[in-house]
């Protein structure tokens, strides 16, 4: 048995910053490590709280080295994935440390005590079962949608349906599980602060609890799927034009890399649709299960 490789959906794009199977840790000198905190060896403790649709509450302990650990408040807009949605989840690390930090301060240094914005990817990592047809139904039903909005021609829309059709068979042949989004618990969020990212063992996360929720329709389901891409896009731009700024600021032109550049259009969805996420070698990255 094996899990099967996400195809994300060609009009929400697949962001460079996104991994799978891959963690990036905050000492990466890498594209991913710069555009998000991941504080994950400063974690200690925390809880996020999804037991009241459209809203995750909660808090988080930071470790600071010479320093009172950080607490942070949580009060973000949006949804866990469906693997944990309407849950409250707690999290811990047996060992935190201030690993990552600069040689004359904290890694923390400057992230906010009041965590205020938006939802990303939040998932505990667990499966939604098998890959079945009524999956593959489900997951048809929310192309179509964004094909509509997209105004694809009737050719287009034929195509697209018998590629995808054909994804969708070779997970179910395969026996292939189903996330939501990957195999490990993924935490992601917007504040003022920017944009945080914890990846964590499974070990460190409990579902506490919560109440059955019902089903999201799939015009639901997109219209989040759409809230988390405008959000990773708002970030993007700010993100360009501070770089542009600090580039300005050391005597450069405020030249970007054009792939920043290319990557913010994209969230912002400007531009062409149709790809899917890539290695440097050009093959599919592997990883994000849940094919839109």
């Amino acid at each position: 048995m094996r899990s099967g490789t996400r195809y994300e959906r060609e009009e929400i794009q697949l962001s460079l910053t996104r991994r799978g199977r891959v963690k990036v840790g905050p000492e990466k000198s890498t594209m991913q490590s710069i555009m998000a905190w991941r504080p994950y060896s400063n974690l200690i403790d925390g809880e996020l709280d999804n037991r009241v649709s459209g809203k995750v509450t909660g808090w988080m302990r930071f470790f600071r080295t010479g320093k009172q650990p950080l607490k942070a408040i949580f009060d973000l807009t949006g949804d866990f994935h469906e693997d944990i949605r309407g849950k409250m989840i707690r999290l811990r690390n047996p060992e935190p440390s201030d690993k990552y930090q600069d040689r004359k301060g904290t890694y923390m240094e400057g992230f906010s005590p009041v965590q205020r914005g938006v939802t990303g990817d939040i998932t505990a990592g667990l499966s939604l079962g098998f890959w079945s047809n009524a999956i593959a139904e489900k997951l048809m039903a929310q192309n179509e949608l964004i094909w509509d909005e997209a105004g694809l021609s009737q050719a287009n829309r034929e195509s697209r349906r018998r590629d995808y059709a054909e994804r969708y068979r070779k997970h179910i042949k395969a026996g292939d599980v189903f996330y939501p989004y990957v195999e490990y618990p993924y935490i992601e969020w917007y504040a003022d602060n920017g944009r945080v990212v914890l990846e964590l063992d499974p070990s460190q996360v409990e579902i506490v609890g919560g109440a059955p929720v019902e089903e999201k329709t799939a015009r639901e389901l997109v219209a989040e799927k759409r809230r988390r891409a405008t959000a990773m896009g708002s970030f993007l731009g700010s993100l360009v034009i501070g770089i542009s700024r600090q580039n300005r600021g050391q005597g450069g032109y405020g030249n970007v890399p054009d792939a920043l550049v290319e990557l913010g259009c994209r969230r912002g969805g400007r531009a062409p649709t149709g790809e899917r996420p890539t290695t440097k070698g050009g093959t599919p990255r592997a990883g994000r299960q849940a094919a839109l």
